[in-house]
């Protein structure tokens, strides 16, 4: 994690008692880039009061956890019915009243835009001041401006330099800050002891099964991705598998879904697929493929630079969902092809994203060096147009100058 910068001037100069910040993360994402947000912060002024919701890795960043994000998370409106009772009459009404006990000097909001743009206009009906972190929707180069988010927003930290560009068009008050994934990026160990982790011997070749964050996801990849695993197993018996799973997934179901692939072994009676948590890094820097569902992990996986099939599985309800939101019309669903505003990792979507199709895919990179070098080249490219490292430390900037009074503040009005 590359949030170690220097921070003593600033502490120096903002070390103020009695300010607080919420800080709201709904996600995994947003919960690691919410910790290294805290932790920042902390640097700078140790006697800042910070709380909010989020999940583990804020917590073990200091944060005053007030309404615990796991299992909150959920992809389509479909899936979103499942968390939206937790999420309306229990999470809403308790971070409301906390604000209206508390009031924070300032609210972080961190993605997660079903719920964290309620908050924010909620925010803005109480007077706080909200900067909003990493806004939902900022991929999108075309399409209506986001005017939404000007009104509810004190000031924005995007990711991307044209949302900056269109936030500011929606009369917003944004400012480009890079992506704090760059930030997030470890290296803490070699293949072999990745290996070891997983419970795994060495093999001829690794290959990263990333199935996603989100109970949804889970359910409905696991065991496709699996099934895909076992058919390149027979093509390619020497490869070795790993499942990467967030922090504060059950292993144990994940374990179950999987265990067509989980329960294979080669000649010597050696697994040859585990699972790992908390070193998701080591193996998309260590793999040389990967099978990665749709979201945050195909930027990671694209900075690091692996080749990749991408995938997007569903329920019916959310392949409904799919083609009535007008996702369909969509050109790319995978951050480094919409960030790239080209094909370079393929995509499989909804039906398409059979075990056959995925196995196809995965196939055609490992036994292809040609291909998978040129995915690798056009990644590379992808990474240098996230900018460099730091966005952490720059929105502890903007954090600290809104704190300092250099941010304006909110009028109430939405």
């Amino acid at each position: 994690m590359s949030v170690g910068e220097t921070e003593d001037s600033h502490a120096s100069a903002s070390r103020r008692p009695g300010r607080s910040v919420a800080i709201l993360a709904g996600e995994a994402s947003g919960d690691a880039y919410g910790a290294m947000l805290a932790t920042v912060l902390r640097r700078r002024d140790p006697n800042l009061s910070i709380w909010g919701l989020g999940g583990a890795r804020m917590h073990a960043a200091g944060v005053q956890i007030v309404a615990d994000s796991r299992d909150s998370a959920a992809i389509g409106v479909f899936n979103a019915l499942r968390v939206i009772p937790k999420l309306r009459f229990r999470v809403y009404p308790a971070l409301c009243r906390e604000l209206q006990r508390r009031r924070p000097d300032l609210v972080v909001p961190i993605d997660f835009g079903a719920f964290n743009v309620p908050m924010a206009r909620r925010c803005r009906e109480l007077g706080l001041r909200v900067l909003y972190y990493l806004p939902p929707g900022s991929w999108r180069r075309d399409g209506p401006l986001p005017c939404r988010l000007a009104r509810i927003t004190d000031r924005i930290a995007t990711q991307f330099p044209w949302s900056s560009d269109r936030l500011a068009a929606a009369g917003a008050d944004p400012e480009f800050v890079g992506h704090p994934i760059l930030d997030l990026i470890t290296d803490r160990c070699d293949e072999g002891t990745l290996l070891k982790e997983a419970g795994l011997s060495p093999g001829n070749g690794l290959v990263a099964l990333l199935p996603g964050s989100r109970s949804a996801e889970l359910r409905e990849n696991v065991p496709a991705i699996a099934r895909a695993a076992v058919l390149v197993h027979r093509t390619m018996p020497g490869l070795r598998f790993i499942i990467a799973l967030a922090p504060g997934t059950d292993c144990e179901r994940v374990e179950k879904l999987a265990r067509p692939l989980l329960g294979l072994r080669d000649g010597m009676g050696q697994p040859i697929a585990g699972s790992i948590q908390g070193y998701t890094h080591e193996l998309l820097r260590h793999a040389q493929a990967g099978l990665v569902c749709s979201g945050t992990a195909t930027l990671e996986a694209a900075i690091l630079g692996m080749p990749m099939v991408v995938l997007y599985r569903g329920s019916l309800l959310m392949y409904a969902e799919y083609i009535v939101r007008g996702l369909s019309r969509l050109k790319y669903i995978s951050l480094p092809n919409i960030i790239a505003q080209e094909t370079i990792v393929p995509e499989l979507i909804a039906r398409d994203a059979t075990p056959e199709a995925m196995a196809h895919h995965l196939l055609a990179l490992l036994q292809d060096p040609d291909r998978a070098g040129t995915m690798r080249e056009q990644l590379s490219r992808v990474r240098e147009s996230l900018g460099s490292p730091g966005a952490t430390r720059r929105t502890a900037d903007m954090v600290m100058a809104m704190l300092d009074g250099a941010g304006g503040s909110s009028d109430g009005k939405v």
